[in-house]
C-alpha cells in the first residue's frame, strides 16, 4: 500500500487534472489512466469500493462515448448507424436526422480517459485519507479554513447520503414498490417519494451540524483565531520525490506543447528542435 502525505495527494490530483487537459494523444491519456489504476490497486480497495469504481467508470465511459457519437459536429465524420432518419416527421425535420458517427465514438473514448483518470485519482484520495487529515492538509496549503471545512464536510456526507438512499429504496421494495414499470408517472412518483425522506434527513443533519459547530465557538476568521492540532502531518522522502517527479512531468509537457504551438503557427522554428516537435505531435 502506498502511504502518501495528504499534501502529496492534493498535489497529485491537481497535476493529473492539468495533464489530462494538456494531453491529446490517446496513448498518453491511456498511460495516465493506467497509472491512476496502479494508485487505486495499491490500497487495495474493498469489494464495495471496487464495484462503485467499476460502476462509475462504466457509466461515465458509456455516456461520453454514446453522447459524443451522436452529437459529434466536427468534420470529417462517418455515419455508422442512423437512429432517426431525416424523413421522420417532426423530429427528423428538426434535427436533419440523428446519426451515430465513428469519429464521435473515438472522440468520446478519448474524453472518457480524461474523466476516468481524474475520477480514479479522486476515489483514491477519498478512500485513503481521513477527513481531519484532509482538513489539515488544505489549511497547510493556505486554503481558507471555512472553505476547507466545507469541502471535507461535504466529502464526509457523500457516503452517508448513499447509505440513506439504499435504506429508502430497500424499504420501498419491502412495501411492494417497483421502480421499473410501464406506467411512467407511477415511476416518477416513486422516485419523488424516495427523494423526500433523503432530503429531509440531510436538512435535519445539516441543522444539527450547524448547531454543534456553533456550540464549539467555530469562527471562519483565521486572522483572529489560533488553531492547533493534536496530530502533525509529516512529509516523507517518497512524497518529495513523487511531487518533484510530477512537477517535472507537468513542466515538460507545458514546455513541449508550447514549443510545438510556436512551430505549428509559424512563430518560431529551430532545426535542432525537430525531435521535440515530433515527440509533441506523435506522443503528446
Amino acid at each position: 500500500m502506498i502511504h502518501l502525505h495528504p499534501h502529496t495527494k492534493i498535489v497529485l490530483l491537481a497535476i493529473v487534472s492539468c495533464l489530462v487537459i494538456l494531453l491529446d494523444s490517446p496513448i498518453a491519456l491511456l498511460v495516465c489512466f493506467l497509472i491512476s489504476l496502479c494508485f487505486q490497486a495499491s490500497i487495495p480497495p474493498s469489494w464495495r469500493q471496487l464495484r462503485l469504481l467499476i460502476l462509475f467508470i462504466g457509466l461515465g465511459t458509456w455516456g461520453l462515448i454514446y453522447s459524443q457519437g451522436i452529437f459529434y459536429n466536427q468534420l470529417p465524420r462517418t455515419v455508422i448507424f442512423t437512429l432517426i432518419h431525416k424523413d421522420v416527421p417532426v423530429i427528423g425535420a428538426m434535427t436533419g436526422g440523428v446519426h451515430l458517427y465513428r469519429e464521435g465514438l473515438f472522440h468520446g473514448a478519448v474524453q472518457s480517459l480524461r474523466f476516468n483518470t481524474t475520477l480514479t485519482i479522486s476515489c483514491f484520495i477519498i478512500w485513503t485519507t481521513q477527513s481531519r487529515d484532509l482538513l489539515l492538509a488544505l489549511v497547510k496549503l493556505r486554503v481558507p479554513y471555512s472553505l476547507a471545512f466545507m469541502v471535507t464536510t461535504g466529502l464526509r456526507y457523500i457516503p452517508l447520503i448513499g447509505s440513506e438512499a439504499q435504506t429508502v429504496i430497500r424499504s420501498q421494495r419491502l412495501r411492494g414498490f417497483r421502480y421499473l414499470r410501464l406506467n411512467f408517472l407511477h415511476t416518477i412518483s416513486g422516485i419523488l417519494n424516495s427523494l423526500r425522506p433523503i432530503l429531509t434527513n440531510n436538512i435535519r443533519r445539516a441543522t444539527h451540524l450547524s448547531e454543534a459547530v456553533e456550540s464549539r465557538a467555530f469562527s471562519a476568521d483565521t486572522a483572529t483565531t489560533s488553531r492547533t492540532s493534536l496530530r502533525e502531518l509529516k512529509t516523507r522522502r517518497g512524497d518529495v520525490i513523487l511531487i518533484a517527479t510530477l512537477i517535472v512531468c507537468l513542466l515538460s509537457v507545458i514546455g513541449l506543447k508550447s514549443i510545438y504551438f510556436l512551430y505549428a503557427n509559424g512563430l518560431y522554428y529551430a532545426s535542432w528542435l525537430r525531435g521535440a516537435y515530433t515527440f509533441a505531435r506523435e506522443v503528446l
